[in-house]
């Protein structure tokens, strides 16, 4: 009896291999050249007809970060024409306001709720002082933010808040809650790309020696509006809730409190030359696997089946044989 330490163990194990050996001008040769054809031009076309191969867009999430302009344009109107009051921080958009400008205390601030460095939501309050009005009914308020992304694409993106809210009665202030969406018609070039500088132009800025500041006079509104509106890449304020009319007299000036959420936005991107390629291999790959299991299957099965017949044909008497 051997002892346990003197036992015989397995220490390398290696398949058995046969070879087919057979002339170039031969059926088995013929075979072998269709399979190896049918495994390389297969997968291929079959990546093809699925209409996925070439990844043309992809996405990913990232929350911007986002700045305060200090552009600001803000109307408050009542129930009669001659009862408006307007401020702007742009002396461009003069041209809007009523013809009482009064100054209000405008105090923005940024909150940071998971203390990353990216603010999270932004607060915008304005206290227009009343004078001799009782309340306004109407608010018309523009007020401009930067966008930046800054992982994978880096670009600079105008931010428009655009309010225009109206109340059946007098009121002495409202509130606002609403998100900044990321709005894409096209995707953005990873980063690297020359950055836009379209994109990066702030909403409220109006360069009178444009074209676009030749055909849109006198300025309006509604002008600004539809440029901002045009820009394939551009951020909007989405409102979450209804507004909140404050009726309730608070003093001497009209209160307009914006709260803006911040969240993380799915980024439309241009795949570079090397995500293009991993993605089309692994769609051959997955096409290329399955083929090869059927193609050496059948290879197995012609070749194994040649063996038995030459072998059973050898092995019987030569009369038999003929």
């Amino acid at each position: 009896m051997t002892l346990w330490p003197f036992q015989n163990v397995i220490c390398f194990s290696a398949p058995y291999t046969r070879s087919f050996v057979a002339p170039r001008c031969s059926a088995a040769y013929v075979l072998t050249l269709l399979c190896l054809v049918a495994l390389f031009l297969l997968p291929l076309f079959a990546s093809f007809a699925s209409d996925n191969m070439w990844l043309r867009e992809n996405q990913y999430r990232e929350q911007p970060m986002t700045s305060f302009t200090h552009e600001l344009l803000v109307v408050l109107a009542g129930s009669l024409s001659f009862e408006a009051l307007g401020w702007t921080t742009n002396p461009n958009l003069e041209a809007l306001l009523p013809s009482q400008i009064r100054v209000p205390v405008v105090r923005s601030s940024a909150h940071d709720d998971n203390y990353d460095g990216v603010p999270d939501t932004w607060r915008l309050v304005v206290q227009m002082p009343l004078g001799n009005f009782s309340g306004f009914q109407r608010v018309f308020l523009l007020a401009s933010y930067d966008l930046e992304l800054r992982e994978r694409v880096v670009e600079k993106i105008g931010a428009l808040v655009a309010l225009d809210l109206s109340s059946a009665f007098p009121a002495s202030g409202v509130w606002i809650q609403g998100r900044l969406r990321l709005r894409q018609d096209l995707p953005l070039r990873v980063a690297g790309a020359a950055s836009n500088s379209e994109l990066a132009q702030n909403a409220l800025h109006v360069d009178w020696r444009s074209n676009w500041a030749a055909q849109n006079q006198p300025l309006t509104a509604r002008a600004l509006l539809e440029r901002h509106a045009a820009k394939p890449v551009a951020a909007i304020l989405e409102q979450e809730l209804p507004p909140v009319w404050d009726y309730m007299p608070t003093g001497d000036s009209f209160k307009v409190e914006l709260v803006m959420h911040v969240p993380p936005q799915l980024i439309q991107i241009v795949p570079t030359a090397a995500e293009v390629l991993k993605f089309a291999w692994m769609q051959v790959i997955s096409f290329a696997i399955p083929t090869w299991i059927v193609l050496h299957s059948l290879k197995v099965f012609v070749f194994d089946s040649q063996i038995v017949e030459t072998y059973v044909i050898s092995e019987l008497p030569a009369k038999e044989a003929t």
